[in-house]
């Protein structure tokens, strides 16, 4: 029928046209243009790992090369495209040309009736149009088999075989679909059941194979899981900024989800940074078999900084005095501030705590103890690697307006006004001594105020506590808005006059001879002792180019 025919024919050309020659020419016109757009920049890449050491002038040419294949090959495939769409618009104009040349031929040259030579050479026509259109319709569809097969590497043919057998269930999937059409009247059984069965062996047989490949990699793997692993050097060099290690029996205490010390460690991180303005460093917790029952290590950078006993079992009492009513135990001295203390069984923990005695879990003793050697080593614990994150935060809100304001206001002051090395070094000098840097507009402000005076970073540091003065006298304020003093007899003040010397940078310091600087330790010492016996903790009053001395006098007897 030369209807039936031309319907065919107007099918294949429609699908060969309008879906697969056209999205096939696109799809080669975009890979074109993002393969010449992006050769720059990739050469560019090249350059750079030249330039570093990571790749040699023999591996850059390769690359290079394989950079060019692929630009020229999208680029032919650009113009190939063309090709195959030009080959489909000519078998329309050749068939439409051929019927009218047909009709023209049939009724002049061989007197046919138009009927005839219409039906005579439409159906040599659509019958050529046919046989001319099916390779045409196959190397459109190779074509786009070409240019979709994404970023699979090798050969087109390899990668088509290897994404169809990679999902059995999807052949399954097929198989089951030609089934259920064999059982359609009207279609043909054999040629459906035919593909059901080869798609469905093919899929359980790439199934079997998947199974078996990594039933073989397991095995394979075995022996190189059990296998110690090597420790590199980089691992024996690499120190945790803070690093707590556990004997075996207090692991579980330790790794308890509710009251061990995984679930304190965000509270510590908390406290600090809204206390003291700083990040802390990842924690590591680790057990070693090698330290004794209930013993714990607390380093700093790879420094043993505190060692103690916990027992697990018991509780821990501090001690009230005058209270000679105690449960049996053993009698210790409290890890963190060395007051009297007493291990105790659980049982009797409710009656020591009617007998006036705090009463602490181990948990608690290793969490206040952990808090306290951070404290003691803020200074260390401020590195430039903390400082950037430091930094990053600082600009790093949930209010877009005071976020951008803040990172406009580092751009402006780091790093030329404040070198990020100065800053570092104010910024440790006030940690070491408890001063909180959470205001550090202010700190970053007060430095580069002071910077084109000042060289030595401590003088810059006294500049800074100065313009914090407010945070401080805040933090020693008693409720009633009194703040308690200790101010030097004048006599001292002559002494640091006659003995006072400057160093190699300008800054005033005291040398004191030793006989007058242990008077003076002594003596500042019982003054605050006695101040703390009546819940009092007082500041010295000095001047500011004495402060520094003065805590130092204070550091000699473990006041500060």
């Amino acid at each position: 029928s030369v209807f039936l025919g031309l319907v065919v024919f107007g099918v294949l050309l429609i699908v060969n046209f309008v879906v697969i020659t056209k999205g096939a020419a696109r799809m080669a016109e975009v890979g074109a243009r993002f393969a010449l757009d992006g050769m720059p920049g990739k050469q560019l890449a090249i350059d750079s790992d030249m330039s570093a050491g990571a790749i040699d002038h023999a591996e850059a040419k390769r690359r290079r090369e394989v950079e060019q294949a692929e630009t020229t090959f999208f680029g032919s495939l650009d113009g190939a495209s063309k090709f195959v769409k030009g080959d489909a618009v000519a078998g329309l104009l050749i068939t439409l040309l051929n019927i009218v040349m047909g009709l023209i031929i049939g009724t002049v040259v061989h007197g046919m009736p138009v009927s005839q030579a219409f039906e005579t050479y439409a159906i040599l026509t659509v019958g050529d149009g046919l046989v001319s259109q099916i390779p045409a319709v196959i190397i459109s569809i190779a074509s786009a088999l070409l240019l979709s097969r994404g970023g699979a590497t090798g050969s087109t043919d390899l990668a088509l075989f290897s994404q169809l057998g990679g999902y059995p269930p999807a052949l399954a999937t097929v198989a089951v679909l030609m089934a259920l059409f064999a059982l359609v009247p009207g279609l043909p059984f054999l040629p459906f059941v035919a593909g059901a069965a080869a798609l469905g062996g093919t899929a359980y047989w790439v199934k079997r194979r998947n199974v078996s490949q990594k039933e073989s990699e397991n095995v394979d793997a075995t022996p190189s899981e059990t296998a110690p692993k090597s420790t590199s050097l980089g691992d024996m060099l690499d120190l945790d900024d803070i690093h707590v290690e556990f004997a075996p029996d207090l692991v579980a205490m330790v790794r308890d989800p509710a009251t061990g010390l995984d679930a304190r460690i965000a509270n510590m991180r908390a406290h600090i940074a809204g206390s003291f303005g700083l990040i802390l460093p990842e924690i590591r917790l680790t057990d070693d078999p090698s330290l004794p029952a209930g013993s714990y290590v607390m380093k700093v950078q790879g420094v043993t900084q505190a060692t103690e006993r916990l027992y697990p079992d018991r509780v821990l009492i501090i001690l009230a005095e005058g209270v000679d009513d105690l449960p049996p135990g053993e009698d210790v001295d409290e890890p963190v501030y060395g007051a009297p203390a007493r291990w105790i069984s659980p049982a009797d923990q409710e009656v020591a705590a009617l007998n006036g005695h705090t009463v602490v879990t181990p948990t608690e003793v290793l969490a206040t103890h952990l808090l306290e050697v951070m404290k003691r080593n803020f200074a260390r614990l401020l590195t430039h690697k903390s400082l950037r994150r430091l930094l990053d935060e600082f600009t790093n809100l949930s209010d877009e307006t005071r976020a951008e304001a803040n990172r406009r206001f580092l751009d402006e002051m780091i790093p030329e006004k404040v070198p990020v090395d100065l800053l570092l070094a104010v910024m440790r000098l006030l940690l070491e001594e408890r001063v909180s840097v959470r205001n550090l507009s202010l700190i970053i402000e007060a430095i580069a105020e002071a910077r084109p005076v000042y060289a030595a970073p401590e003088a810059i540091c006294e500049h800074v506590r100065q313009r914090l003065g407010f945070q401080l006298v805040s933090e020693l304020q008693r409720e009633d808005g009194t703040l308690p003093l200790i101010q030097l007899a004048p006599g001292w003040e002559s002494l640091f006059v006659n003995y006072q010397t400057s160093s190699d940078r300008g800054q005033a310091d005291v040398a004191l001879p030793p006989e007058d600087f242990n008077r003076l330790a002594n003596s500042v010492a019982a003054k605050i002792a006695r101040a703390r016996e009546s819940g009092s903790y007082p500041a010295i009053i000095t001047t500011s180019p004495l402060r520094r001395f003065l805590r130092t006098v204070l550091a000699a007897t473990g006041i500060a």
